[in-house]
């Protein structure tokens, strides 16, 4: 099992989705490090904090397409909900105690593959327009951070 490394590609040039998104891939390399280490309640706390911080991720991307009236917000938020669920059901299966690690190995390789295609097919499509957008609300965008995230660096 590899170390998942951020390549440029990833990157939409919006820092602060960038610097999330980098965070996410880093949870995923925790939880790799948990199951190489097979630490089941390692496995269980990284998986936690890794939905946790996505769902906070989602929620504020979505706030940054309102802002800049994405018109496809509605689609984007649906492919958002129907991830969160699939994470809580993979949680739920993890919990269960049936082969763990089989489960955890399985959780990591379907999260690193749906973050990459959906930065790359998803979420290209709002970077033009969110661009334009954050040029002028560079104070909501703080304010915004630090009620979702708790500082306005959401790499923490």
């Amino acid at each position: 099992m590899e170390i998942t490394e951020w390549t440029q590609d990833l990157n939409l040039g919006i820092e602060i989705i960038d610097s999330q998104h980098r965070r996410i891939v880093d949870y995923i390399n925790d939880l790799t490090h948990a199951i190489i280490a097979e630490n089941q309640a390692e496995v269980a706390d990284v998986l936690e904090r890794l939905r946790d911080y996505t769902f906070d991720h989602f929620a504020f991307e979505e706030q940054l397409m309102k802002k800049a009236g994405y018109e496809l917000l509605e689609a984007h938020q649906a492919v958002h909900r129907r991830f969160e669920e699939k994470v809580v059901r993979m949680q739920h299966e993890l919990q269960s105690g049936r082969d763990p690690f089989g489960i955890a190995r399985r959780v990591r390789t379907a999260l690193l593959a749906w973050l990459i295609q959906h930065i790359r097919h998803e979420d290209v499509d709002y970077v033009p327009l969110v661009k334009k957008s954050l040029k002028s609300h560079e104070s909501w965008i703080n304010s915004t951070l630090t009620r979702i995230f708790g500082s306005s660096s959401a790499t923490s």
